[in-house]
């Protein structure tokens, strides 16, 4: 399967440690599918940095092809800060300001490229929603990942990146049961929506579609760092279901989201015994740390 990931890239930057991870939605489910053994593409802008070398540092150490990918003359890579202590990360802030590289400007050209793929996934987190019912025509398979946060679960964001319908759309959501969880995927399922993915920490996931709600519990194994674990969910969901015979407008049945699930759940607990989401880690010292966000807040902000 080809699959290309579209959106955001950044540095996560574990400011009292000083270690930075490449990482962003899309660099994480790209490089999660190629682990899983898929030909995996990732499109986005890039910033004209030090760090932007180190996301693409991760993409070539897992073979993820970078070709259609831009670099923006004079721009930054935005980072994602945290404190890490015990294990538990706490997040500080966004480092971007106005030189930041993204969000990607789609062009006629890009859209071809999207098109030629098996399956596309895009997240909030890229920032370019009036495109994704555009993206979401495209003859892939198109999965999108609408996050935590209670501002991309509005009806005008729905209605907005829904208008074309999309094959799955993925939400962490705090545990929940069969009931609650399908009174949550109706008004998706209503806007065209054909599988809604739930994950839920520990608590495990849950998949409608067609009617049928599918449950799996999560994974066991070390839990090392949990950055990129929604990521490699979200990656290992869309592989399963494609071997699976997931195709554009398809709904899958119950046991083959259920079997999905188990899949996913597993690269998840793969990516959680790994440190940062796209591995590569650099320690930086705390001038290299500086100087960057000097550059940043020096652009002023967005």
């Amino acid at each position: 399967m080809k699959i290309i990931a579209l959106g955001d890239n950044c540095i996560d930057l574990y400011r009292n440690t000083g270690e930075a991870f490449p990482g962003g939605n899309a660099v994480n489910v790209a490089v999660s599918a190629a682990r899983l053994g898929e030909d995996a593409e990732y499109l986005g802008a890039l910033g004209a940095d030090g760090m932007a070398r180190l996301v693409c540092g991760a993409l070539d150490e897992n073979g993820v092809d970078r070709a259609g990918c831009r670099v923006i003359p004079g721009s930054t890579t935005k980072g994602c800060v945290y404190r890490v202590e015990n294990g538990e990360r706490t997040f500080v802030g966004v480092l971007d300001g106005a030189s930041w590289a993204g969000p990607i400007r789609l062009t006629p050209r890009d859209m071809e490229r999207l098109g030629a793929a098996d399956a596309v996934v895009s997240s909030c987190n890229a920032k370019i929603p009036e495109r994704i019912a555009a993206v979401a025509a495209l003859p892939p398979v198109f999965a999108f990942d609408f996050g935590e946060k209670e501002k991309y679960r509005t009806d005008a964001y729905y209605d907005t990146v829904c208008a074309s319908g999309m094959d799955l759309a993925m939400f962490s959501l705090e545990p929940t049961g069969e009931e609650g969880f399908a009174a949550f995927c109706a008004p998706l399922h209503r806007r065209g929506v054909r599988h809604v993915l739930a994950t839920m920490g520990a608590a495990g996931a849950m998949i409608s579609g067609g009617g049928h709600i599918a449950r799996a519990d999560a994974a066991a194994g070390e839990v090392r760092d949990t950055m990129g674990a929604g990521d490699a969910f979200l990656a290992g969901t869309v592989t399963a279901l494609w071997r699976a015979g997931l195709r554009k407008g398809i709904v899958m049945g119950a046991e083959e989201m259920r079997a999905a699930l188990t899949v996913a759940a597993e690269a998840a607990a793969r990516q959680c015994a790994l440190p940062g989401g796209a591995g590569v880690r650099a320690m930086l010292s705390a001038d290299e740390i500086g100087a960057w966000e000097r550059r940043i807040l020096s652009s002023g902000a967005r």
